[in-house]
């Protein structure tokens, strides 16, 4: 049997684009809230900017959830190939890291997010 499945390092650091973004928008986003007091209204006991940022936040994770799931799938099926081939334990390993890079990504998004939970907007 034959295994295709779409592996390569663009795929696999996708997650850490994700991150990125993420990084870039939620602290762009927290400039202007400070600076252009941009969204300060207060919306069942924090500010709007907080929501946006906690919205943000899950839809990385969601992301980064989905292709983590992508990679530890395409991981499994691969790990039940035991054709002893070069090109199938080069795609067990991708799929793995993929998958490692994903969860690392995850706790980035966690760790950038994290003065938005203790924090006020403008601390």
């Amino acid at each position: 049997v034959s295994l295709r499945l779409p592996v390569g390092l663009t795929r696999m650091s996708m997650p850490l684009v994700v991150w990125a973004v993420h990084f870039v928008v939620v602290y762009s986003l927290q400039g202007l809230a400070c600076a252009r007091a941009l969204w300060r209204t207060p919306v069942a006991g924090l500010e709007t900017m907080t929501w946006v940022l906690w919205a943000l936040t899950v839809l990385a994770l969601g992301v980064i959830a989905l292709f983590g799931a992508r990679a530890l799938r395409a991981w499994r099926i691969a790990r039940a190939q035991t054709d002893g081939r070069t090109e199938t334990a080069r795609l067990r390993f991708l799929t793995a890291l993929s998958a490692l890079v994903a969860l690392i990504a995850a706790i980035g998004v966690a760790f950038t997010a994290l003065p938005v939970a203790l924090l006020p907007t403008c601390a």
